[in-house]
């Protein structure tokens, strides 16, 4: 990463501040793991954690709603999931919220994120083409594979690529509330709020 705002001296913290972000796959502990190490020191206490025996959006809400029980003083706790096919997409969201949980959603994958690093997605995109997306985006076969995942990390978490995707994928969701019908999450496709949890722990970082 370029030298930046978020390579100067960290300030003192509070050690009770942590933020916790479980996620529903793979690929979204790895981004998270990887977007730790890349602003840290900035960015305090983060744990990562992948819900692996979760199989369901609501799953993950309450693996979460039981990590925080566990573990009182969390300074945020996110859960990370995608659509695909799940019913309870959007249940999942609105019991997060009633529980004090944040979500950061993608409709229909997390490869939605990674695409918006590099441009905005101004149409709807069936999943099955985020493969192909990918691959021509950043020039090499994109995969599942855990070492093309952090290949993607390393090419795609700078600044300047994290916060394009912060202002395209906040756009992309704000378009869908205002213009998609009806307006809730399982219909905004291609949609993503992860800019959300980015946002938050860049801000928290400064």
């Amino acid at each position: 990463m370029s030298k930046s705002r978020y390579s100067r001296k960290a300030p003192l913290r509070k050690s009770r501040e942590e933020v916790l972000v479980v996620c529903g796959g793979q690929t979204e502990r790895i981004y998270f793991d990887a977007f730790k190490q890349v602003f840290r020191p900035l960015l305090g206490n983060i744990s990562v954690i992948t819900a692996v025996r979760a199989k369901s959006p609501m799953q993950i809400v309450e693996y979460a709603i039981k990590a925080k029980q566990l573990k009182d003083g969390y300074n945020a706790v996110w859960c990370v999931f995608d659509k695909d096919e799940f019913i309870d997409f959007d249940e999942a969201i609105i019991y997060a919220q009633r529980n004090g949980i944040e979500t950061a959603f993608s409709n229909q994958a997390f490869e939605v994120w990674f695409i918006n690093h590099c441009r905005f997605l101004n149409s709807a995109m069936h999943r099955d083409k985020y493969k192909e997306e990918l691959t021509k985006l950043l020039s090499f076969h994109y995969s599942k594979n855990q070492g093309v995942i952090s290949k993607v990390c390393d090419t795609l978490l700078t600044e300047e690529r994290v916060r394009t995707a912060i202002a395209n994928a906040r756009f992309g969701y704000e378009r869908h509330k205002a213009y998609t019908v009806p307006s809730k999450p399982s219909a905004f496709e291609s949609c993503t709020t992860v800019y959300r949890l980015a946002k938050s722990l860049l801000n928290w970082a400064e």
